[in-house]
């Protein structure tokens, strides 16, 4: 039963390591911004070792850390399933014996594993060529806690990313959406600062959307600043809310489907 899902975890595997100049290139952009990010901390906590309510230590940590947390998070296999709704591919999936949600999900796991392997390699070079003392949490249920709330921000992102793609049963542009969608997670989930910094009025606003618990709830676990159970129970509602609105979509969805392009 779970070959065929083993089946493309491998081949989505095989890609990776395949398109050796776009794996390279994705990289290195990666640690551009994770360089910029953390002399721009730097400078900011020059004069007082602290910037709001976080010392440089915890603030360099947290950068490093989402470098790693964007990386097993964020995926991009998914995006194929809007150019495959438009060219009539997806049919494919309606005549074979196979979860189209669990499909997908095999080919972004695997991509996700490699990125993250490759992350945390970046995180340890550069830490050592930079000579950073990174925070690590001194208890083993912190470092649970942490790994239980990373898994779930993975799997709410791919859900809220699969209904995003699943827009393409409806215009052939879901392209634009995805674009919004992408633009303001980068910003709404934390991947570039700790939410927290902002204004009691916009942090109210974001703590409302889903962004916040892919990347900052998690890493505010981590640094042991948060009540960890209590964002664990929040992105389950959340998982359940939008796995629910992934199966409303999915059915309106194939009433809609012509195979258009086949």
């Amino acid at each position: 039963m779970y070959n065929k899902y083993f089946t493309a975890f491998h081949l989505s595997l095989s890609e990776q390591l395949t398109y050796r100049f776009n794996f390279i290139v994705g990289r290195v952009r990666n640690i551009i911004i994770l360089l910029l990010l953390y002399y721009v901390w730097i400078e900011l906590t020059r004069h007082t070792g602290q910037f709001a309510s976080f010392t440089r230590e915890e603030l360099i940590t947290y950068v490093f850390l989402v470098n790693i947390l964007r990386s097993f998070i964020f995926g991009s296999q998914s995006r194929r399933i809007a150019s495959e709704i438009n060219d009539g591919t997806f049919s494919s999936y309606l005549t074979k014996p196979v979860n189209h949600f669990l499909h997908f999900y095999a080919r972004e796991l695997a991509e996700r594993l490699v990125l993250t392997f490759t992350a945390i390699i970046e995180v340890v070079i550069l830490s050592l060529i930079l000579d950073l003392n990174l925070l690590v949490p001194n208890s083993i249920s912190i470092i649970s806690l942490f790994l239980v709330s990373l898994f779930l921000a993975h799997v709410l992102y791919y859900i809220l990313s699969y209904c995003i793609s699943l827009l393409a049963f409806w215009s052939r542009e879901a392209m634009g959406p995805r674009f919004l969608f992408e633009w303001l997670l980068e910003f709404a989930s934390g991947a570039y600062f700790p939410l927290n910094i902002v204004s009691p009025f916009f942090f109210t606003i974001l703590q409302m959307l889903p962004f916040m618990y892919l990347i900052f709830s998690p890493a505010m676990i981590y640094l042991d600043q948060y009540s960890a159970l209590e964002i664990i129970f929040t992105q389950i509602l959340w998982i359940i809310t939008s796995g629910l609105l992934a199966i409303y979509i999915w059915q309106k969805g194939l009433r809609r489907y012509t195979g258009e392009g086949i």
